[in-house]
């Protein structure tokens, strides 16, 4: 009987009642079981204390399907690199995303925005010009209509002195009508005084005693007619200036009475004449300030519309970028999908190629996964020298030498960059949540079992 003996991992091969790793092979099947293609491929781990031929033949089946699987993670990742490739082609700079494609729209966006800007500020500008000249207008009415009012109230004094000075010149015609029924009264009662005086001297006698020496007839009737006379004449010159006076302030009072009337009527005249000018004046203010308030109105009403149709554009252009950012994250999302799918097929990849390595026969040749993909002969392994005690004697074999165990490298994490979205743009988020798994490399563990 034989003391050492070189273990295998496939019963039947060598060591008489040797088991396989349970371990690594429960982890291959449940990495074999996520794709629903090649589940049905899988065959499930023989028993310990099955036949070993039976194990043989089974682990056979599920190296097949090892490999179908293989070459189908192989040309999906094939699949997914070509896929990369075209994602990464697109790019114009290699270290950072193409941002001209929405650079170029959002430039032509930020114009529009500029123009509408700049045709809101000119708007603003004409609607505060002509609110300016409104308010000048205003001003101007208000004095109009405060010289109005102080024409009016004028209008009002002048009539006034005219009513004033009408009723002086009635009161005036009557004082020259009553001063004339004054001089004809006058007039007459002297005519009948003198005819009255002259007909008592006709019919008067006197009676004359003088002196019969002394006394001259003729004389004295001559002294006491020239008397009368000189009385009669004194007072006929004393009515006559008197009334001359009269009839001269009288004539004074009507001629300035006539010339204030003759400048209150050319006054007037002109006043109506102003006031006239100043109506005119007044309607078509009203009438200008009519047409810039429509105008006001037609403009109030265009920069409404213009605004109302400028928010439905802003409005439209912000659903436009919130769907472009929307894309761009979608992208993003994708390519880290498929980052990260790319490196775990890498990483089973690896790990069914350490798993092929660890589980390879010790007679059988060395088959390594590309020369299974690539249909290469296998080559021989390498074999190493044990000597074995046979009663007694030291007898030289050639084994297999161990396979080392090749820890897989750790699954990186997907690289993520930021990407700066333009000034007057959020950062665009990136999701970066690929998780970091060290791809665990299952050694296969053998039992040695002393016969």
């Amino acid at each position: 009987m034989s003391r050492n003996r070189a273990f295998s991992m496939f019963g039947g091969a060598g060591g008489r009642g040797s088991r396989v790793s349970v371990a690594s092979l429960e982890g291959l099947r449940n990495a074999m079981r996520s794709d629903p293609e090649n589940s049905k491929e899988v065959f499930p781990a023989p028993g310990p204390a099955a036949d070993d031929k039976k194990t043989m033949k089974g682990l056979n089946d599920r190296l097949s399907g090892y490999l179908g699987r293989v070459r189908n993670l192989e040309d999906a990742n094939k699949d997914l690199e070509d896929q990369i490739q075209d994602i990464l082609g697109k790019r114009v700079d290699p270290n950072g995303r193409d941002w001209d494609v929405v650079e170029k729209p959002l430039n032509d966006l930020r114009k529009k925005l500029r123009d509408i800007t700049m045709d809101n500020a000119s708007l603003l500008l004409q609607i505060d010009n002509t609110k300016l000249a409104n308010d000048d207008f205003k001003n101007k009415l208000d004095n109009e209509k405060q010289a109005r009012k102080t024409v009016e109230r004028d209008l009002i004094g002048l009539k006034k002195m005219i009513d004033d000075t009408n009723l002086n010149r009635m009161q005036l015609e009557s004082q020259i009508e009553s001063v004339k029924e004054e001089l004809a009264f006058l007039k007459k009662d002297h005519k009948d005084d003198v005819d009255e005086l002259r007909k008592k001297i006709k019919d008067s006698n006197v009676l004359v005693e003088f002196d019969s020496q002394d006394n001259n007839l003729s004389d004295t009737l001559n002294k006491i007619r020239s008397q009368y006379e000189k009385l009669a004449k004194k007072n006929l010159k004393d009515t006559d200036d008197w009334y001359q006076s009269k009839f001269d302030s009288i004539k004074v009072e009507v001629v300035q009475n006539t010339e204030a009337l003759h400048s209150g009527k050319n006054e007037l005249k002109d006043l109506r004449r102003q006031r006239h000018l100043l109506e005119i004046d007044i309607q078509s203010i009203t009438s200008m300030v009519y047409s810039h308030e429509e105008s006001l109105k037609d403009t109030d009403g265009r920069y409404n519309r213009e605004m109302t149709r400028l928010n439905n554009i802003l409005v439209q252009l912000e659903g436009e970028l919130v769907q472009v950012r929307t894309q761009v994250e979608r992208h993003v999302d994708d390519y880290q999908e498929l980052l990260h799918v790319k490196m775990k097929l890498e990483a089973e990849i690896e790990n069914y190629r350490s798993l092929m390595h660890d589980i390879a026969p010790d007679d059988s040749v060395d088959f390594s996964l590309e020369q299974a993909v690539n249909c290469e002969p296998p080559q021989p392994p390498k074999k190493a020298l044990m000597k074995d005690e046979v009663d007694g004697k030291e007898v030289p074999k050639k084994t297999e030498a161990p396979a080392t165990q090749k820890s897989l490298p750790p699954i990186q994490e997907a690289p993520t960059k930021k990407t700066e979205a333009p000034a007057t743009q959020e950062s665009l988020p990136t999701k970066t949540e690929a998780p970091t798994k060290a791809a665990k490399a299952e050694t296969p563990t053998t039992e040695a079992v002393t016969s």
